[in-house]
This record gives structure tokens, sequence and C-alpha cells, in this order.
């Protein structure tokens, strides 16, 4: 099994529609929006400027293993992160109406990324970030926050 942050983009998009406060749809890689209308809302897509973060990786034995670089099992530790937006800013009273959606739908999200079942791929931490203000990638500004999805990845296992 070789690395493919596509087919995580895609199973992890698989996950949605995700049903709490509203109806979540979560986006693959390859339907990244330019822009976000607010009956969009609520809507998970990859981070546009870094979706794939850090990787630390080393053999699964250990820092020594056996074998040819073909046969060697190793694991990588890699972050994806995603954008949430819940509602444009303006919607309600401002941030302190949307906290209680935005804490459910955290919580929706947070379950179902810890159900993802990808072939050689283990769900290691799911962090949602700071709730504030965030921009689509047009600029327009909604109530929302950052998740990120550490995740193990075997090859060769």
């Amino acid at each position: 099994m070789a690395l493919n942050s596509l087919a995580i983009a895609t199973g992890i998009a698989a996950l949605g529609p995700i049903t709490a406060s509203g109806t979540i749809d979560i986006l693959d890689i390859t339907a990244e929006p330019n822009q976000v209308q607010p009956r969009d809302c609520p809507l998970m897509f990859p981070m546009p400027n870094g979706y794939l973060g850090g990787s630390n990786s080393e053999p699964s034995d250990g820092p020594e293993t056996f074998g040819t670089p073909t046969t060697r099992s190793w694991v990588f530790d890699r972050s994806y992160k995603y954008v949430y937006l819940h509602a444009p800013v303006g919607a309600g009273r401002g941030l302190l109406d949307q906290n209680p959606g935005m804490c459910q739908n955290a919580d929706a999200i947070s379950t179902a990324l810890t159900q993802l079942d990808l072939a050689g791929i283990d769900v290691k931490n799911v962090g949602i970030g700071q709730f504030g203000v965030l921009q689509d990638p047009a600029g327009n500004k909604f109530y929302g926050y950052l998740v990120t999805v550490l995740l193990r990845e075997r090859i060769n296992a």
C-alpha cells in the first residue's frame, strides 16, 4: 500500500453529510469551493492553503528494520486540515448565538471522523480549533473553526 492523500480526502468526504445542527456537507479536495454562499452552510472542506501538514515517519518496527525498501513496513503520521464554516458573519446577534450549533456540529464532526474506515489508516487525533471568524477563498466572512485530523498511515504493512 502506498501513501494516498487524495484517497483520504475522498474517504473523509464520504463521511458526510452529517446531521446535527443543520446538515453538514463535507467536500472532497476536488470540490473545494472558490466561494461559499450562506445557503451552503454548514460546510466543511479541505483547507485550500494548508490541507496536508507535517509528516513524521519511521519503520513500524522502530528505527531499524529488515527487508528491501519496497517491503519494509513504514508508519507515517500526517495532519489533514479542514475549514468548517457554520454561518455568515452577521447571522443572528453574533458569535454567541452561533456557539450552541457550532458545539453540536463539532461533536458530530469529531464523532464521524473517528469512524473513518480506510485500509492502512488509523485516526490518532481529531482537533477542533478556536471558534471565531474565518474567510472562504473569496474573502467572505463566516463563523467557524478549523478541524485537524492526525492520521497514522501504514505502507507495506
